[in-house]
């Protein structure tokens, strides 16, 4: 599916940025019937993978998954929805609430 063609391209922008403190969580929605240390592992990643269980997706209107969100440092929404690139990973790191 989605996330699993997704997964690779954003452990590489984790590996290349995490240094800067840009971190990715992998969030399955509620009910994936998925083994998650076994589907990390089948695509190398490194950065955490989770269930969510609090029904975030629902909360913030995800209309699909796989969704990709950047939250900037603060905890701040920088951007909904999107798909992570580059600069938009570099606009994030230099924002400053």
């Amino acid at each position: 599916g989605g996330c699993s063609a997704s997964a690779p391209e954003l452990e590489a922008l984790y590996q290349e940025y995490k240094h800067e403190g840009f971190i990715v969580i992998t969030s399955m929605t509620d009910g994936a019937a998925v083994d998650l240390g076994a589907w990390a592992n089948a695509y190398g990643l490194t950065a955490p993978v989770t269930i969510d269980t609090a029904g975030l997706a629902s909360a913030f209107n995800i209309p699909a998954i796989p969704a990709q969100h950047i939250i900037a440092r603060g905890g701040i929404i920088y951007d909904l929805n999107i798909r992570v690139t580059p600069e938009i990973i570099e606009d994030a790191l230099e924002f400053t609430p």
